[in-house]
């Protein structure tokens, strides 16, 4: 029998053994299409890869399905790592599942919903001021987070390759399904943070040793990371990050891939701003695909580049959504409408009139 989601590609996965396979049943999340509510180009056609739907909520879960795998394969401790929220959600989830700790340096602005989630998991976290948001700290601590994982026998849940490589294998899954679903693919626009799951995009596509699609990068223009790797420079802010878009709030690049992910699939970065982010996560909520802002981020560039004229006829393109809507209330809150509900017995035949 095939197992499902991510370990049917456990040859490609970096686990000895599958039998230490930590899985919670992440991966083969569905393509949604959306190309008629889009109003796009005719002969566009657009698809949402929907890891929203992935057990905790995110696509972190393939990262941290192969990190405890991994922890438990190596007999190591647990996880110790830093979090905007979806990841230490992730890790939270499979530690329990796996029976290891985690612990957890959050960002201090993360969403409450994402932080009762990790701790009701069981796992331990510290809110960090200036992590994520501040480079010079967001630095730092990788760099401790790394170091001390090693020399007390944990592993560092830190999502990109140049921290973790191997568990961003756990990432590179989702090329590998659209490959499948998709095949006919011109165009994948994935959001950027620390810059881990668009760079996984191009190692799963190269791997598989045909055609890339054009990957292109969305990111918040409050945080233009690439914006300055791609000038050639390290990927890293020299001021704070201003975005408010959760997740995406990361001040240096965690993937020195980034640039080469471009380049090598004909990409390119389109950044869009926080307001932009706020339509294009309306627009979603209320076709039913109930993501986070950083989930519908994706499709505020590709809305950018339509609007630019970037976005060439006949284009078939997927937007990765990569979290669920329910992981940020308050974004939800400011598409529900105001005032209290009515209460009280309701007129049936006239609300239905």
């Amino acid at each position: 029998m095939i197992p499902p989601g991510i370990w049917r590609f456990a040859d490609r996965l970096p686990l000895a053994d599958p039998r230490h396979a930590v899985s919670l049943g992440e991966g083969g999340t569905p393509l949604l299409d959306v190309t008629d509510a889009l109003g796009l180009p005719a002969g566009v056609t657009v698809h949402v890869k929907a890891e929203h739907l992935n057990p905790t909520g995110s696509f972190k879960d393939r990262i941290a399905a192969v990190a405890l795998s991994l922890v438990r394969e190596r007999s190591l401790r647990g996880v110790v790592g830093t979090s905007s929220g979806n990841g230490g959600a992730a890790a939270a989830a499979y530690g329990a599942r796996a029976g290891r700790p985690v612990v957890l340096l959050a960002l201090a602005t993360a969403p409450p919903e994402k932080l009762v989630q990790i701790r009701s998991a069981g796992a331990r976290v510290h809110l960090t001021d200036g992590l994520g948001h501040d480079p010079h700290t967001t630095l730092r601590v990788a760099e401790q987070v790394r170091a001390a994982a090693g020399r007390h026998g944990w592993l560092a849940l830190l999502t990109g390759g140049r921290y973790a490589p191997e568990i961003m294998y756990g990432a590179r899954t989702i090329a590998y399904e659209l490959a499948e679903q998709a095949p006919d693919a011109t165009h994948v626009y994935a959001p950027i943070g620390g810059g881990g799951l668009y760079a996984s995009l191009w190692r799963g596509y190269r791997d598989l040793g045909g055609a890339v699609p054009r990957l292109v990068a969305v990111q918040p223009s409050g945080c233009p990371t690439v914006r300055d790797a791609l000038a050639g420079g390290p990927g890293v802010l020299a001021e704070p990050s201003t975005t408010g878009i959760s997740g995406l709030q990361v001040a240096t690049l965690f993937d020195d891939d980034v640039p080469a992910a471009v380049a090598g699939s004909g990409g390119h970065l389109t950044e869009v701003t926080d307001e932009r982010v706020a339509a294009a996560h309306a627009r979603l909520v209320r076709l039913g695909v109930s993501v986070e802002p950083a989930g519908a981020t994706a499709l505020a560039g590709l809305l950018d580049d339509a609007d630019a004229g970037r976005l060439p006829a006949g284009a078939r393109v997927v937007l990765v959504a990569t979290g669920a809507g329910w992981k940020d209330v308050h974004a939800l809150s400011s598409l529900a409408g105001p005032g209290p509900l009515p209460h009280g017995a309701a007129d049936l035949e006239e609300l239905l009139a």
